[in-house]
């Protein structure tokens, strides 16, 4: 397989941040990718519990009152699948245009998979990946409200419970995949009020890993590199833009963002 540009993709490690400014700068992301052709990968953290929220989700009052009163923040992504709940995870961002990657969903779920397969050997934790074997047409639309209860194509589990979910977006030319790496359980009290169900994922912690974030941010590295290198493509490390940033910036409408109208 060869990609039809082989430009060095930007390294971007950022800290912990709310959800606003983490969707901002993905969006930002996918709009560099859309307008320089420019590929990114982005590792970053969450600065508390934030559940996600996928772009058609629905969020009852209820739920959202149960987040309210147990101090987890709700964000809109712009990718679909169903909700994730961040804060004890490390998400990564691969924002590039379509071109930077192999062709339709299946084969770019499929890279990013590999790249991830990769950081987990590193890690010293064995990992299966779900059959690609649904058409893309079905991504985004399984049925429930927790993403890690339901594995979709080349996601990662172990021991049947899921260990790394991804979501993604095409918009114009350009791909904006991001996923969740579970480091350690997620807060009892936070999954409880997000109507989440602990034990359908594992964490790396529960698999007998370092859960360091650092630690698994280098084995994240490393396995796309691996990945990437016999494609003739490197990481070069980078930083957002001006316009990347002020764009992350305009994105905060509040913290959710209404859910968007189905026919």
């Amino acid at each position: 397989m060869s990609l039809a540009l082989t430009a060095p993709w930007r390294l971007v490690e950022d800290g912990a941040a709310s959800g606003p400014h983490n969707m901002g700068v993905d969006e930002a992301l996918l709009a560099s990718a859309q307008a320089s052709g420019r590929a990114t990968l982005r590792l970053y953290r969450w600065d508390g519990p934030w559940l996600s929220l996928g772009y058609g989700q629905k969020l009852s009052p209820e739920r959202a009152e149960a987040c309210r009163r147990a101090g987890v923040g709700v964000v809109r992504r712009r990718t679909g699948g169903l909700a994730v709940l961040h804060g004890a995870d490390l998400t990564y961002t691969v924002a590039a245009p379509e071109a930077a990657l192999p062709p339709g969903l299946q084969g770019s779920y499929c890279l990013v998979a590999d790249a991830l397969c990769e950081a987990f050997a590193q890690l010293g934790v064995e990992v299966e990946r779900t059959p690609a074997c649904r058409p893309a047409s079905g991504a985004g639309r399984r049925a429930g409200f927790d993403c890690f209860a339901v594995p979709a194509p080349d996601e990662l589990l172990a021991g049947g419970r899921k260990l790394a979910g991804s979501a993604q977006r095409r918009s114009r030319g350009a791909v904006l995949q991001h996923g969740s790496i579970r480091l350690t359980p997620d807060r009892p009290e936070a999954a409880a009020a997000a109507g989440l169900d602990p034990g359908r994922a594992t964490s790396v912690l529960e698999l007998g890993g370092n859960p360091d974030p650092a630690r698994v941010g280098a084995a994240v590295v490393a396995g796309f590199a691996a990945v990437l290198g016999p494609l003739g493509v490197s990481l070069v490390p980078g930083t957002l833009s001006s316009p990347e940033r002020l764009g992350a910036l305009r994105r905060g409408e509040g913290p959710v963002r209404e859910a968007p109208r189905t026919s």
